[in-house]
């Protein structure tokens, strides 16, 4: 469901934002580059292989979320208040909930298993509900 929900987000802030259409495209691309490499890393059997992909969509993240802040951020500075206080809001929950994913990944059952299945299920389920239902 990443694959068709967290580019709708990123539409939406982008918008919010009054990004180009590029600009757009380009961060909605690298979620895509981030969210395949993601699914590679878990896929994988071969340790090295499966930490090479969670390193490789981790940096996919990183350059997403500071593409998220210096470039919709600079698309958004010169909106009224209202629209720049709604974004920043946003992008707060983006950046926070975003943020935690690879942890979670890196301690759960397809990282270093230092959690359970059913903490590491319990941890991605309230992730999904911030990131998703609290952005919405």
């Amino acid at each position: 469901d990443w694959l068709f929900t967290t580019p709708l987000l990123l539409l939406d802030i982008g918008l919010l934002a009054g990004a180009s259409n590029r600009d757009i495209l380009t961060l909605v691309g690298l979620d895509a580059f981030m969210i395949a490499t993601g699914l590679g890393a878990t896929l994988m059997k071969i340790p090295v292989a499966r930490f090479a992909f969670w390193t490789i969509s981790t940096i996919a993240m990183l350059v997403l979320l500071y593409y998220l802040v210096a470039v919709f951020g600079d698309a958004v500075s010169g909106s009224d208040p209202d629209t720049v206080s709604t974004f920043n809001a946003l992008r707060n929950i983006i950046l926070v909930t975003w943020l935690i994913y690879p942890v979670a990944w890196l301690v759960g059952t397809e990282g270093l298993n230092l959690i359970n299945l059913y903490g590491e299920t319990l941890l991605f389920m309230v992730l999904d509900i911030t990131a998703k239902i609290g952005f919405g």
